[in-house]
């Protein structure tokens, strides 16, 4: 088996893969990576496939079906036992979507950074069954993370090998198990270096097993199971702002507290769920936020409520909108530069 490049596998989860598998995975081989092949339950009439292959990769199988996170888990748990000296994992799709250059790119930014590199997609041209579930998780997810990441279900992505324990723990068996993945390394404040990669979507992506319904509700609820806290931590920040003004408690004192005590039920809960390796920065960046989104209330009420009369029942929850979305466009503007 060639191998040249020592530090880096390439791990590919594979269900019933078309011929663009095996050109794939030929010019990887060629390229000298070292390739791991999950075959994740694909039916017997696919063992041709997979034995042309096979003596270029190494090789598992899994049975039943489990679903493509379940097909990285059981690859990532058996990385160090095949490759003890690789030191990066890039893990990329069989079908074609994912270009040889891409993945130089990837293997290049890790040796550069030594951080998590996720692949980033333009989507112009990309079908509506891909498109549509990415644009709304980006908007969930950001809401709850604060951070902002233009493509939150890109394959390609690059990670040290100290963090293979960790991802082996991420829960979710199925296209899911991505968005968790960026969910929680955003909220443990892991730094993402977000790639451009070229955007390759063959035949309207006829060959993916990713089911626009079925998927994106599996994906979004667990988004929404996570954002709980914050979700409920803004209810309480609206109710506390309604019955402090509606009471003719001073608006200032009022937001003031409303912000310092959702923000702290916020950082107790999240801490408790993701523990994080720098709790302080965790703790700085959140109050930044809080004190962001107080002076932004505070320019509503000033604003819109004192001089505009307008009633505390409409106000309420529109600023505490209003400054959470405000959240993740000055994150948006921050990713970017």
């Amino acid at each position: 088996m060639k191998n040249t490049l020592n530090d880096v596998v390439i791990l590919i989860p594979s269900y019933e893969p078309d011929s663009l598998f095996i050109k794939t995975i030929t010019e990887l081989h060629k390229e000298g990576y070292s390739i791991l092949v999950v075959n994740d339950g694909s039916s017997e009439e696919y063992d041709k496939t997979f034995s042309e292959v096979k003596e270029m990769v190494s090789y598992i199988k899994q049975e039943p079906n489990k679903g493509k996170g379940a097909a990285l888990k059981l690859g990532f748990s058996n990385i160090l036992k095949f490759y003890p000296d690789a030191k990066y994992v890039i893990t990329a799709d069989g079908d074609g979507q994912h270009s040889l250059t891409d993945i130089n790119k990837v293997y290049e930014k890790l040796k550069e950074t030594d951080q998590l590199v996720f692949g980033v997609r333009t989507f112009k041209g990309v079908p509506f069954r891909s498109k549509f579930g990415n644009d709304l998780s980006k908007i969930t997810r950001s809401l709850l993370t604060k951070q902002y990441i233009g493509d939150d279900q890109c394959g390609l992505r690059g990670f040290p090998i100290r963090y293979i324990d960790e991802l082996m723990s991420i829960k979710g068996n199925r296209y899911e198990y991505e968005m968790n993945q960026i969910v929680l390394f955003q909220i443990k404040h892991y730094e993402i270096v977000p790639l451009p990669i070229e955007t390759i979507y063959l035949e309207e992506n006829s060959s993916s097993h990713f089911s626009p319904v079925r998927d994106t509700i599996r994906i979004q609820s667990r988004i929404l199971s996570h954002s709980i806290v914050a979700l409920l931590g803004n209810i309480l920040l609206i109710l506390g702002i309604y019955f402090g003004i509606k009471n003719n408690i001073n608006s200032v004192l009022t937001v003031s507290v409303s912000y310092l005590i959702t923000t702290a039920l916020y950082l107790a809960v999240i801490s408790l769920v993701y523990p994080s390796k720098k709790p302080f920065k965790r703790l700085l960046k959140e109050c930044a936020y809080m004190l962001m989104r107080m002076l932004l209330t505070w320019v509503i009420i000033y604003s819109f409520v004192i001089n505009l009369n307008l009633p505390i029942e409409v106000f309420a929850p529109v600023a505490v909108l209003f400054s959470a979305s405000m959240n993740v466009l000055i994150s948006f503007l921050v990713r970017r530069k």
